[in-house]
């Protein structure tokens, strides 16, 4: 056993030769700074698509400015919103519901808005690519609160017979 322990202690990580060559890497730098281009991962498979940012733009505020799906507030209701979760939190940890770690752990100290973004729907193959919107919910006043739900949901949604485990699972 000490002698396993020893080889773990001696193992040093190394960096591994990428499949780029240098000119390779350069150009993915050069397009990493171009602020006329957004990059985005696509939304169904492991390509990225690399689009116009002024064309991005235009199809996000087309998007945003449809009154049916999204409605224009000019009052940042974060604090508030955190507020009510800190009062429904702490209303539970009173009641039993839930443990003291598990309340200071729903309730985000520093929270930020969601943001909003595009991923490009080129498994659609339609053109122009259609594009699907997301608002991350990432370090928003109610992060905390949704992953704990995900988690004690988990193990019984595995359970009901109808249910998707995602969009490929037919």
């Amino acid at each position: 056993m000490t002698s396993i322990m020893g080889e773990f202690v001696e193992l040093r990580p190394q960096a591994t030769p990428g499949n780029l060559t240098r000119k390779n890497t350069a150009a993915l730098r050069n397009l990493r700074c171009n602020d006329d281009i957004i990059i985005k991962p696509v939304d169904k498979g492991i390509a990225i698509v690399i689009w116009g940012k002024s064309d991005y733009i235009a199809e996000a505020s087309r998007q945003l400015l449809d009154p049916i799906t999204y409605q224009q507030d000019n009052e940042d209701k974060t604090n508030q919103c955190n507020e009510d979760v800190r009062s429904f939190v702490c209303n539970g940890w009173a009641q039993g519901i839930i443990n003291q770690e598990t309340c200071e752990y729903l309730i985000v100290k520093k929270p930020s808005l969601g943001r909003f973004y595009l991923l490009p729907k080129i498994h659609k193959n339609k053109t122009p690519c259609p594009r699907r919107p997301i608002v991350s919910g990432s370090g928003s006043c109610t992060e905390g609160i949704s992953c704990y739900v995900d988690k004690c949901l988990k193990g019984f949604i595995e359970k009901v017979p109808a249910h998707l485990h995602d969009t490929i699972h037919f």
